[in-house]
């Protein structure tokens, strides 16, 4: 894979900026304390020796540091042993400290490089447990700090405890608010509704088992993601109110014509005045003649019953000579190149793997999933679409195998966390986000992180475009067409979480002058 030289070199300055600025308020690990605090986008196995410096913690003071209307995610990881009470707490209005006990899972095969490269075995930090505090643990216990968008600007005093030792936490509030990620999610996670009734003890189509599936998207939501999966005429009604702010509905386009016909007007007519468009993806990843042959065709027959103004015809490929104009939405990571002019239709991407993006398995780095808010404003991605995210049953291998759907078992995580496996590739938890009993896991929350980055990045790009193409370009200098290959490669940004902190520090400083008017 090549790289280019500069962009490497100011990815490697920004870091050892990053790593030189903890080294000065933190000059040497305090192994007396065995403890550290970092965010979301560090992923420490057991065993692990701690990181000797943090952006958060020098050993004597936690300091954090959010917009109005911020999440952050706070670890605090010890180096093992007894179990002890660990809790975190902020005082005054406005801010909100939410604790979830931290569950380890076992990749006792590591994933293979259809991901990029596997981090290895090891016991990994991942679901989330919400807990009151303290929380008992011998290893890590992790935090959301939400700040509320009306909070007033200024510093909150805390106090974080583990055990018997106890350090002063001040949070900094800035005087900019952050849009929530909620509002509008771009990403777009599918998932099985039946397979989530059925492995929640409801029976697919009840109520029951639309509360539970209410309670999956309201977690996803409040992360950046707009979970769903595509929708029918037949539940428009109570599904189409959790896609409120979501720009594009995915929705089922039938075959037959006259079907396709009453979907399409159907849509068009429920989504007009609302800004949104519909979006179907007929064919999934077709890969040779005959498979493009099929996307054309049918294609042809969207366009030829109203398809291409308000309902799009999506295909998960590069663009081909054999489609024409006829497809309005190229679903691709090799599809999108920052420089790219001659494409009238829209281009989204999806999944990752260095060096097109960060992966999403669990055996990967911490910083993965933030980049994709970084890679998403630097290459103006609409939409990053998640091939799955509660993909408990290896439903897409076993029918490949030709194993009945009914004899598919649920990942038993806590042994082997493999949800992948076709024979040639598997990966831990691949297409797995939340857990049953709607539990979120630990990427989910670096995914929010990049997420409200990139809402940081274009805050920030109203008022001072050139700062902020400079310091994203310096952290993601190559992604998606232009990472200059294919998995497994090593991606062109820092993986450690101090690099991506600093930038966003520097985030943090431009922004208050533009609210206010200041460059």
């Amino acid at each position: 894979m090549r790289h280019d030289g500069g962009s490497r070199r100011r990815v490697a300055a920004l870091a050892a900026v990053a790593l030189a600025a903890c080294a000065r308020s933190h000059p040497a690990p305090h192994r007396g304390a065995a403890v550290q605090v970092v965010g979301e986008s560090t992923k420490l196995r057991r065993g692990d020796r701690l990181p000797p410096a943090s952006p958060f913690f020098d050993g004597q003071r936690v300091s954090l540091r959010a917009a109005r209307g911020e999440i952050l995610g706070v670890q605090v990881v010890r180096e093992g042993g007894a179990t002890v009470p660990v809790s975190l707490r902020i005082g005054g209005p406005g801010v909100d400290v939410i604790a979830f006990a931290v569950e380890h899972l076992p990749v006792v095969r590591p994933s293979t490089s259809m991901y990029a490269t596997s981090r290895g075995r090891g016991e990994y930090p991942d679901r989330l447990r919400p807990a009151a505090q303290p929380i008992a643990t011998d290893r890590a216990a992790f935090f959301d700090v939400a700040v509320a968008a009306g909070a007033d600007a200024g510093e909150r005093a805390g106090e974080l405890v583990v055990g018997d030792q106890r350090w002063p936490v001040v949070l900094r509030i800035e005087p900019v608010e952050l849009p929530s990620v909620a509002a509008a999610p771009r990403i777009w996670a599918y998932y099985d509704p039946r397979e989530v009734a059925r492995d929640e003890g409801a029976t697919p189509g009840t109520d029951e088992a639309w509360r539970i599936e209410q309670a999956y998207a309201t977690l996803f939501r409040a992360h950046g993601v707009y979970a769903s999966p595509e929708l029918r005429i037949e539940d428009a009604d109570r599904r189409l109110p959790l896609a409120i702010g979501v720009a594009y509905v995915p929705v089922v386009f039938p075959p037959e014509p006259d079907d396709l016909r009453e979907v399409i007007a159907f849509f068009e007519r429920r989504l007009a005045g609302t800004g949104q468009r519909a979006f179907a993806i007929p064919v999934d990843e077709p890969r040779d003649t005959a498979a493009r042959a099929e996307v054309r065709a049918r294609a042809e027959a969207a366009r030829a019953a109203g398809a291409g103004r308000h309902v799009l015809y999506a295909v998960t490929d590069t663009p081909q000579d054999v489609y024409g104009d006829l497809i309005d939405i190229y679903i691709s990571p090799y599809a999108i190149e920052r420089e790219r002019t001659d494409s009238r239709a829209a281009l989204w991407t999806y999944n990752g793997g260095p060096p097109l993006a960060g992966s999403m398995i669990l055996d990967t780095e911490g910083v993965a999933l933030r980049t994709w808010g970084w890679i998403a404003w630097r290459w103006r991605v609409p939409v990053w679409y998640i091939w799955d995210g509660l993909y408990w049953h290896d439903r897409y291998s076993a029918r490949r195998k030709k194993v009945e759907r009914s004899a598919i078992p649920q990942s038993p995580f806590d042994r082997d966390p493999v949800t992948f496996d076709d024979g040639d590739d598997h990966g831990n938890l691949d297409g797995v986000l939340a857990f049953p009993g709607v539990l979120p896991s630990l990427r989910l929350k670096a995914l929010r992180r990049g997420q409200q980055d990139r809402l940081l990045l274009e805050l920030v790009a109203r008022c001072n475009a050139p700062m902020v193409e400079s310091l994203a370009a310096a952290m993601v200098p190559r992604a998606l067409a232009d990472g200059g290959g294919k998995p497994p490669a090593p991606g062109s940004w820092p993986l450690e979480e101090a690099a991506w902190e600093t930038a966003r520090q520097r985030l943090l400083d431009a922004a208050a002058p533009c609210a206010l008017g200041r460059p």
